[in-house]
C-alpha cells in the first residue's frame, strides 16, 4: 500500500472497509462505556474508599449503574453493522476463526445475556442490603463476563490474521498463538476504553448538575477522579499499543509507519495529545467545562477513528488481498445499500429516542428523591 489507507485499494474494498470502520467507531463508543463502567463499578465496590461517601454511592458510580443496561443494548445493536461488514470483507478468515474458537465463541451470546440481566440487578436498590461479599461477587461477575467477551473478540481477531497457525490450533485446541500479543492487545483496548467512558460520564455529570457550581466540580472532586483515571489509561493504552506493534510482523510494521498508516499514526498521536491536555484542564475546571469537554470529545473521537484505521491496516496486511477484493466485488453486485442506510437511520433515531426516555426517567427519579 503506497497511499494513505484506504485510498489506493479497489473501490469496492475501500467502500466496505470505510463503512466497517465508521460503524466500528459507533460500536466502540457504546462498548467503552459498558466495559470500562463495569470494571470501575467492580473496583469501587471492592475498594469502597475511606471517605464519608463510599465510591459506589458517588455520582460516577451511580450514573454508570443507571445507564449501563441501556448502553449494553446500544453496544450490541451497534455491533451488528461492523460484524456484517467483517463477514463480507474477511469471510473465510472470520468463519475459520469462529470454528477454531469453538465453545468459547458459542459462549459469547449467553454470557452477554447473563451480563445484561446482572446489570439490571446491579442497579436495583435491593443490592444495597446485600452483604459486602455478595455485592463484590455481583460487580466482579458483571466485569468478568464483559472481559471474557473482550477476550473472545481479541482472540478471534488474532486467529483470523494468523492463518499459518490454524492447523496447529485445530490439532491442539490452543487458540492463543502468542500470549504476549493477546495480553498487550487486550490491555491496549481495555485501558483505551476508560477515557471514552470518562468523557461520556463527564458530559452526563454536567448535564444532570443542578447548578453551575455543581457542574464545575460534580460532587466530591469527581472531575479529578475522571481526569486521573483517563490520564493513566491513556499512558497504559499508548505503551501497550506500542509494545503490541513491536511484536507484529515486519510487513505490518512497514505498512503502519509507511504511506498507508503514517497519517493515521500522526492523527492518533494528535488525538492523544488533545485528550491529555483536555483532561489536565478538566482536573481543576474554573468554569462550566463545556469547551474543555468538547475538546476532549473531539480528541477521543479522533483517536478512536485513527485506531480503527490502524487496526484495519494490520488485518488487511495479514490477509489475502486478492480474496478480499473478490469478496467485496461480489458483495457490491448484490445491492441492498439503500436498505442498510434506511436501517442505520432508523436505529439511530430509535437509540436517540431511547436516550431521551432514559434521561427523562432519571430526571423524574431524581426529583422524586
Amino acid at each position: 500500500m503506497n497511499t494513505t489507507f484506504p485510498f489506493g485499494l479497489e473501490p469496492p474494498v475501500a467502500f466496505y472497509m470505510t463503512l466497517s470502520m465508521l460503524t466500528l467507531v459507533l460500536h466502540v463508543i457504546f462498548m467503552a462505556y459498558v466495559l470500562a463502567g463495569s470494571l470501575y463499578i467492580a473496583w469501587a465496590t471492592v475498594f469502597s474508599g475511606n471517605g464519608h461517601i463510599a465510591r459506589t454511592r458517588r455520582p460516577v458510580a451511580a450514573l454508570l449503574r443507571e445507564w449501563m443496561p441501556f448502553m449494553l443494548s446500544g453496544a450490541i445493536t451497534a455491533a451488528v453493522a461492523p460484524l456484517l461488514f467483517i463477514q463480507v470483507i474477511y469471510r473465510q478468515q472470520f468463519y475459520a476463526s469462529n470454528l477454531l474458537l469453538g465453545w468459547r465463541w458459542l459462549m459469547v451470546i449467553p454470557v452477554l445475556i447473563v451480563a445484561f440481566y446482572l446489570l439490571y440487578l446491579l442497579k436495583s436498590r435491593a443490592v444495597a442490603n446485600w452483604s459486602v461479599m455478595a455485592r463484590c461477587s455481583l460487580a466482579m461477575g458483571v466485569a468478568g463476563s464483559l472481559v471474557f467477551v473482550a477476550f473472545c473478540w481479541t482472540t478471534n481477531h488474532l486467529l483470523s490474521i494468523q492463518s499459518e497457525t490454524w492447523a496447529h490450533v485445530w490439532e491442539t485446541g490452543d487458540v492463543v498463538a502468542s500470549a504476549a500479543q493477546l495480553s498487550l492487545r487486550l490491555l491496549m483496548w481495555i485501558a483505551g476504553v476508560f477515557p471514552v467512558m470518562s468523557v461520556l460520564v463527564a458530559w452526563q455529570l454536567w448535564g444532570t448538575a443542578d447548578s453551575a457550581e455543581a457542574a464545575i466540580d460534580p460532587s466530591a472532586g469527581q472531575s479529578r477522579s475522571l481526569s486521573r483515571m483517563s490520564l493513566i489509561a491513556l499512558v497504559v493504552s499508548g505503551l501497550s499499543g506500542f509494545a503490541y506493534v513491536c511484536l507484529l510482523p515486519d510487513a505490518v510494521q512497514r505498512n503502519l509507519i509507511g504511506p498507508a498508516g503514517r497519517a493515521w499514526l500522526l492523527t492518533a498521536a494528535v488525538g492523544l495529545v488533545i485528550q491529555g491536555s483536555g483532561w489536565v484542564r478538566y482536573w481543576n475546571p474554573l468554569r462550566v467545562p463545556t469547551v474543555t469537554l468538547s475538546v476532549i470529545a473531539l480528541g477521543t473521537l479522533t483517536t478512536i477513528t485513527a485506531t480503527a484505521c490502524l487496526r484495519e491496516i494490520v488485518r488487511v496486511t495479514q490477509s489475502d488481498l486478492t480474496l478480499v477484493e473478490v469478496n467485496c466485488r461480489a458483495a457490491a453486485t448484490i445491492g441492498g445499500f439503500g436498505l442498510f442506510l434506511a436501517g442505520l437511520l432508523l436505529n439511530l433515531l430509535l437509540i436517540g429516542w431511547c436516550l431521551k426516555l432514559v434521561s427523562s426517567s432519571l430526571k423524574d427519579k431524581r426529583i422524586a428523591e
